[in-house]
């Protein structure tokens, strides 16, 4: 048969030996379509949950809904549930949307810097230590590291100068908006050398998602440490120091992705000048592309308004952090708070402040999210709307006198069924001008075709050859490159 051993598996496990389908195939397309009567079963089994006093539950509700033959996903049940006013809508959050990416594969070309908390237990008391990692983006290559008490500026250079003396200074550093990161001193260092800072945006753990992935495979390697023995701080950080030290001379030497190439020897390569610039060049537009944007200027209008009407103090750290956030909202919601705020304020001044303000946008933000994904639904599944379109289509069916697919069937029947030359061309033009016609009200032409397809094998009076010369006919209008005039003649 020239099948694939993969095949026949997938036969044997779909089989029974008695020739049973052992897994039905799911439904898909036009044919698992949610209907009125679906929508209609749904709903009514819904209510009697709800007259009984009963809280709906969207995955055993569903699966009490295929044990009266109805199959469908949980996220289509929540929706018809919700379009109906039977289950309250509730949206995730989603904001951010967009993150810029900045992944690339140049060894040195970026170096991802970030500091994350570890916890040594000597028997019941804990010593807490900050571990300072610096990880290349290209090759994943883990090439420096510091512990310290705290995360400062003084750790972050430390890191920095053990990168540069072994592999020299890299085109750019990515870290977040820490205040070690964004120090005065920190600034000074990184451009003395002439690197590029790639500050990623706050509360975005994608944007730094090199340095996220090796502290989660170096925590989870390690483990919890814990010693029995009453030691000193400094024999606590000489154990951390050792265990991080193992830990990265060994992930080093594991490819990634799939290369053959281990990470140290992804970044031992060397960069030609041409390719560096180019880097260079990238970093410096990713930077000015975040700042030439003024889609966001009504936002940040309405928040220093605020600011400013109301009189709230604000530090400039505080004030960086609002910008950044107020862009994430939409400015229907923005207004809306603002109007919310001064009633608040009126009432309670010490309200006034942007933590009070910032609550307030979230909350109706949500809100909206919830009311937007309720109407979508409603607009979908509602069982009163969708009665009233399959009204509106049926009447609009009958006062149509235009082609259907029962007609064109029926009008290329005629052409490979008539004897007469001129009467065979004219049907089989006939039929296909009204699939012309009849393709502009289907925007899925496959569903059309499948029609189309279903119609001729219900022809159960004509021979398999006719059938096959009325599909001919047909497959013209799905396919330019056949001729009407050759398929005819040979019909």
């Amino acid at each position: 048969m020239g099948l694939s051993i993969g095949t026949l598996s997938n036969w044997n496990q779909g089989f029974d030996e008695t020739m049973k389908p052992l897994v039905v195939p799911d439904k898909r397309g036009r044919a698992g379509k949610v209907t009125v009567e679906i929508v209609k079963d749904v709903v009514a089994e819904a209510k009697k949950l709800k007259d009984r006093g009963t809280r709906i539950r969207i995955k055993r509700f569903r699966e009490s809904l295929k044990e009266k033959a109805i199959v469908l996903s949980s996220k289509t049940v929540q929706e018809i549930l919700i379009a109906n006013d039977l289950f309250a809508s509730r949206t995730k959050k989603r904001r951010p949307r967009f993150y810029q990416s900045i992944c690339q594969r140049t060894p040195n070309g970026l170096l991802s810097m970030d500091g994350s908390e570890f916890t040594i237990w000597l028997d019941d008391q804990a010593i807490k230590f900050n571990v300072e990692l610096g990880v290349d983006v290209g090759s994943f290559c883990h090439t420096a590291f510091s512990v310290a008490d705290t995360e400062t500026t003084e750790e972050v250079i430390k890191v920095l100068e053990t990168h540069c003396k072994q592999w020299g200074s890299p085109i750019g550093v990515l870290c977040d908006h820490g205040t070690a990161n964004l120090s005065a001193e920190s600034k000074a260092y990184i451009r003395a050398r002439g690197i590029e800072l790639v500050p990623v945006g706050p509360s975005n753990p994608k944007g730094n998602g090199t340095l996220e992935g090796a502290f989660s495979q170096m925590k989870e390697v390690i483990g919890p440490i814990r010693l029995d023995l009453s030691s000193p701080t400094a024999l606590a950080k000489s154990v951390l120091e050792l265990v991080v030290s193992v830990y990265v001379k060994m992930r080093n030497k594991l490819s990634l992705r799939g290369k053959p190439a281990t990470p140290i020897a992804e970044l031992s390569k060397p960069v030609p000048e041409g390719i560096a610039a180019i880097e260079r060049q990238r970093l410096k537009d990713h930077n000015a592309a975040k700042t030439i944007s003024t889609d966001h200027q009504p936002k940040l209008d309405r928040l220093h308004w605020v600011i400013k009407n109301h009189g709230i103090e604000t530090d400039p750290r505080s004030l960086d952090r609002a910008e950044k956030s107020i862009k994430a909202y939409e400015l229907t919601a923005i207004a809306d708070s603002e109007k919310a705020f001064i009633r608040a304020v009126t009432r309670r001044p010490e309200c006034s402040n942007l933590p009070y303000f910032f609550g307030i946008l979230k909350r109706i933000q949500q809100d909206r999210d919830d009311e937007a994904y309720r109407r979508s639904c409603q607009e979908r599944y509602n069982y009163n709307q969708m009665l009233e379109t399959q009204k509106r289509r049926q009447e609009l069916q009958e006062q149509n006198e235009g082609p259907t697919v029962e007609s064109i069937v029926g009008m290329l029947e005629n052409a490979v069924s008539t004897s007469s030359r001129f009467l065979k061309e004219r049907a089989a033009r006939m039929g296909q001008q009204w699939t012309e016609e009849l393709k502009k009200n289907f925007k899925n032409l496959g569903s059309l075709r499948k029609q189309l397809s279903d119609a001729v094998g219900k022809l159960n009076h004509l021979t398999l050859e006719k059938k096959e010369n009325i599909w001919n006919l047909v497959d013209q209008c799905f396919n330019p490159k056949s001729t009407a005039q050759g398929v005819t003649l040979a019909s």
